[in-house]
């Protein structure tokens, strides 16, 4: 590989990485030199690809087809052995894609030979996989952590330490997590490092250009072991000052550094952002980031469950209007998330319909651990960092339903289920399931016997999965049966389909609350989606969808509806997957 295909790809991303570069840097001071640095280290990463990956990044992306993935939790991932089991599932149900969650960055040659022995498992099993990559902080036993324990003076300016005790506590009144004591002495040298609450990382400093190019050295690093995604967390982190602000703006050019970075050494690897801001923060990070970069959208996913709560989709609707994300971002779209949920929803859409937004936290909160009135949810909290915890099985209602002996509300439960599974399968992008959604798994106690598990209560959403209980999905009166085979239905007419993700999505006013409906137009194909959020037969006026003369198809059940009816109903938490056919007589 020449230094022409390095400059060939730099040539359309320079000017705005360059930007990117000097909005972080120019108040510190940073020259022309350190980014000139920056570039001949990614050139130098690109040549170091071996030859094989230099094939598949002159190819075509494997996520062009946008397939469907699975987060698996990498400690919890079966050995090399059980990985031939767990796939035959995984194909049988339609998944494209393995996405590892906690992967610790590989420092040692039997740390990087173990991970790249499950990526090369996964491979073979024909499924692409992804690693999650924490570039907000490292762990305290990292290598640069140690080194600047033994007083390296570089390593020590890596990360974000304070020597004076009286403005690391003060830093603390300022922060925007609700634990106190986010500085931790370190007492061998005299200093105090920021560790973030809920990983107890210690912070790094990108004030220090020298940490960016170091972190995306590492960055570089995973990718040469095959990986096929590369999953950057903690991104709300990457930048801290002595005062709160969800989202600073340094932090969407930092993650478009990375995403361009990606773009030069490894155009076949998938970035993906992952941060918890809400919908207008995520759209920031899309407008900044290149083409056909990945963002998770978590507000999508709150706003799902908030529907589901409230019986109200207004909130979800302002949102995908106002606040849609880059049509040339790919949008990932999880009903979960591994780290436990922050409701980080749309403020001033929650106050436009009267909501209080600290009182709406609270209510969704109380709501999905069980607590509120009329809730049918189980779920647990962390009072300190106010996210909440649970399968989306548990939050539908599935186990209090079992538990309980109600059949009508375990009906319901199932359909919660699948709407939310629907809702993330419709949606332009990629669908992401959590561990255990395909088979309905409930929220799993277990951990509490683990003393190194007891106190995170994580693991309570990272059910143990069981053979036996993957089995039931064969068994058509089990609720692994209703809602694995059911999601196999979606994920083959999703991919029977591909310019599925094509077209401008359009928000439609049918005058109902209750109701979510938008539509899709690609080139001569119309598609329909249609959600009711609520446990009651909701009705929609036809004539706010298609023509009296044209008639749509649903895809799920191949049910015709004709444009001559004036309504449409669907019953309780039904959802239908419409593509309008064109005018009724010309399709007889």
């Amino acid at each position: 590989m020449g230094a022409g295909e390095f400059l060939q790809r730099l040539q359309p991303l320079k000017a705005e990485m360059e930007a990117a570069f000097f909005r972080v840097y120019q108040p510190f001071h940073v020259q022309e030199e350190t980014f000139d640095a920056l570039l001949a280290m990614l050139d130098e990463q690109m040549h170091n690809r071996s030859s094989l990956h230099r094939e598949l990044d002159r190819g075509r992306a494997w996520f062009s087809s946008a397939p469907a993935g699975i987060r698996l939790n990498y400690s919890a991932v079966p050995s090399v052995a059980q990985i031939s089991m767990r796939a035959r599932e995984l194909r049988e149900l339609g998944i494209g894609w393995v996405q590892l969650s906690e992967v610790p960055f590989p420092h040692t040659q039997n740390s990087r030979q173990l991970l790249q022995t499950l990526i090369d498992a996964w491979h073979a099993e024909g499924f692409a996989v992804g690693v999650d990559f924490d570039v907000s902080g490292t762990a305290a036993d990292d290598p640069w952590a140690r080194q600047a324990l033994k007083g390296d003076p570089a390593m020590q300016q890596r990360y974000w330490m304070i020597a004076d005790a009286k403005l690391a506590s003060l830093y603390s009144l300022f922060s925007k997590e609700n634990e106190t004591g986010v500085f931790y002495k370190l007492e061998k040298i005299h200093q105090y490092v920021y560790r973030n609450p809920q990983t107890q990382c210690w912070l790094l400093d990108y004030k220090n250009p020298q940490v960016l190019t170091a972190v995306l050295e590492r960055f570089c690093s995973l990718a040469d072991l095959g990986v096929d995604a590369i999953e950057l967390r903690q991104l709300d982190h990457m930048w801290k000052e002595c005062k709160t602000q969800p989202l600073y703006p340094q932090v969407p050019d930092l993650f478009a550094l990375f995403a361009n970075a990606g773009k030069l050494v490894c155009p076949s690897v998938l970035v993906i952002g992952h941060s918890e801001a809400a919908a207008h923060d995520l759209q920031i990070l899309a407008q900044r980031a290149p083409r056909a970069t990945a963002i998770i959208d978590q507000a999508a996913m709150i706003n799902g469950w908030n529907s589901l709560a409230t019986r109200d989709t207004k909130m979800q609707r302002a949102d995908m209007i106002f606040h849609a994300l880059n049509p040339s971002t790919i949008a990932i779209h999880p009903v979960g998330c591994d780290q436990g949920i922050c409701w980080n929803f749309n403020v001033e859409a929650a106050m436009m319909r009267g909501w209080n937004p600290e009182s709406h936290r609270q209510f969704l909160t109380d709501f999905y651990t069980g607590q509120a009135l009329g809730s049918f949810a189980e779920g647990e909290s962390d009072p300190g960092s106010g996210r909440c915890y649970g399968t989306l099985a548990s939050w539908a209602g599935c186990g209090r339903a079992m538990d309980n002996h109600e059949p009508y509300e375990l009906e319901n439960s199932c359909r919660r289920v699948l709407l939310l599974q629907g809702l993330s399968l419709a949606m332009s992008g990629m669908p992401l399931l959590s561990d255990g959604d395909e088979l309905g798994a409930l929220n799993d106690v277990s951990f509490r016997l683990d003393p190194g598990k007891e106190q995170d209560r994580r693991w309570l959403q990272r059910p143990v999965y069981i053979e036996e209980k993957a089995q039931q999905r064969f068994s058509p009166l089990s609720l692994e049966y209703r809602i694995f085979q059911s999601l196999k239905v979606m994920l083959q007419v999703r991919s029977d389909y591909p310019n599925w993700n094509w077209g401008q999505e359009q928000i439609l006013d049918t005058a109902n609350d209750a109701l979510l409906v938008w539509s899709r137009f690609c080139e001569n194909q119309r598609l329909l989606f249609l959600f009711n959020f609520t446990e009651s037969p909701q009705y929609c006026p036809l004539t706010s969808l298609f023509n009296e003369g044209e008639q749509a198809r649903e895809l799920l059940t191949g049910r015709r509806i004709s444009g001559s009816q004036k309504t449409l109903g669907l019953k309780a938490y039904e959802f239908l997957w419409l593509i309008v056919e064109g005018d009724v007589d010309s399709i007889q």
